[in-house]
């Protein structure tokens, strides 16, 4: 992340210690070896006293190569299992998942995802997202930021509904978002204050005996612990879970249409997340507001429906998934661009992701899909 942050108590210096009597274990969280954004914990045990250690099965996910647009509906999703188990791999290649997460129960255990790192949307629902480093309550319209390796119990709602994007690339404010001294810019959608960070609270109740689930893709290897790891005095640095809500992000408007690239919040290697909000439309006297046709000549173009009435498309309804692939034209639907032509603002919310590397499709997403997305051009 772009700021510094300091919870708790810690020595003066780093790697070094005040008081034989009250030693605390320190800890460099970070990613990208020694070179990237990292934070120091300062843990009252060692961080690597680990009881015992066992495998346990999951599925990895196989994703058929996407050929034609796609539609699939998940408000058709039951819900299922818990926040670790009841992920569903709808999309994706080898470096990035998209998954939806609607979980019908909940668990004591913690998880740590040992390869990716994560970005929640929160569809519906609120809770708590308790980490090693604190806690950071959320709500409908939060986006979660979880580095790799962060261990974690997601508390929810009944009702909570979940988009989950997976990468083993970091995610990240967009590069060009930021100076040249890593503060966010003017004129982009959003500043630092609107990140949200966990709050280190002393005396927090902790579970002394449980089992930590690090997930590889292909199997869970599963810590069990007879210390909490959520045992930390202080923390402090630039590496750490946050979260941000949509209705604090400003969506930047022209005088006529703007491409996708203006509502970018998140940035990877291999992808870029959008999110598209509700705002005034273009000013020019005679703008067509809706989006153009176009091309994604080296893209796909993923589109998760959360609120609103989406002009450019018929059928669509809340939790509607589309997703158009590179090579092939794509665009409004028939009679939809004359319908726009007046239209002042939109109500809509959507969240993008633009994969520069190609999708495909998992079984689950093949149970959802609506089958008849493609002629919707034409009809």
């Amino acid at each position: 992340m772009v700021y510094y942050v300091r919870q708790g108590r810690m020595p003066r210096t780093r790697h070094t210690y005040e008081s034989r009597n009250k030693l605390l274990r320190e800890e460099l969280f970070g990613e990208e070896s020694f070179d990237g954004s990292y934070s120091l914990l300062y843990h009252r045990n060692e961080p690597t006293r680990i009881k015992s250690i066992r495998e346990a099965r999951k599925d990895e996910p196989k994703f058929e190569t996407l050929k034609l647009h796609k539609m699939i509906d998940t408000d058709i999703q039951k819900r299922q299992g818990n926040f670790i188990n009841g992920r569903k791999p709808l999309f994706g290649n080898e470096t990035l998942h998209i998954l939806i997460l609607k979980p019908s129960s909940r668990t004591s255990d913690l998880f740590r995802h040992g390869i990716r790192d994560q970005l929640f949307f929160v569809h519906r629902g609120d809770g708590k997202f308790k980490t090693i480093m604190g806690e950071l309550p959320f709500g409908e319209g939060d986006y979660i930021y979880v580095p790799k390796g962060t261990i974690y119990n997601l508390e929810h709602s009944e009702d909570a509904e979940f988009l989950l994007i997976e990468s083993r690339d970091n995610i990240s404010v967009p590069q060009r978002y930021l100076n040249r001294y890593g503060q966010i810019k003017e004129g982009v959608p959003y500043y630092s204050r609107d990140f949200r960070h966990p709050v280190l609270r002393r005396g927090r109740e902790v579970k002394k005996n449980c089992e930590v689930y690090v997930d590889f893709d292909d199997r869970y290897v599963v810590e069990t612990r007879d210390d909490s790891p959520f045992d930390l005095e202080g923390w402090d640095g630039y590496h750490f879970p946050f979260a941000i809500n949509i209705r604090d992000i400003m969506p930047i408007v022209g005088k006529v249409h703007q491409p996708p690239p203006v509502h970018e919040t998140f940035s990877s290697k291999s992808f870029m997340v959008g999110t598209f909000l509700p705002r005034k439309y273009d000013f020019h006297e005679r703008a067509i507001p809706i989006s153009y046709y176009h091309s994604n000549v080296d893209t796909d173009e993923f589109l998760y429906y959360a609120s609103g009435n989406f002009m450019s498309r018929k059928g669509i309804r809340e939790g509607s998934i589309t997703i158009h692939v590179r090579g092939m034209i794509h665009g409004p639907q028939p009679g939809t661009v004359e319908k726009s032509l007046g239209k002042e603002e939109t109500d809509e919310t959507g969240i993008m992701v633009e994969s520069y590397e190609r999708l495909g499709i998992s079984e689950e997403g093949k149970r959802l899909e609506n089958k008849n997305y493609m002629k919707t051009w034409y009809e």
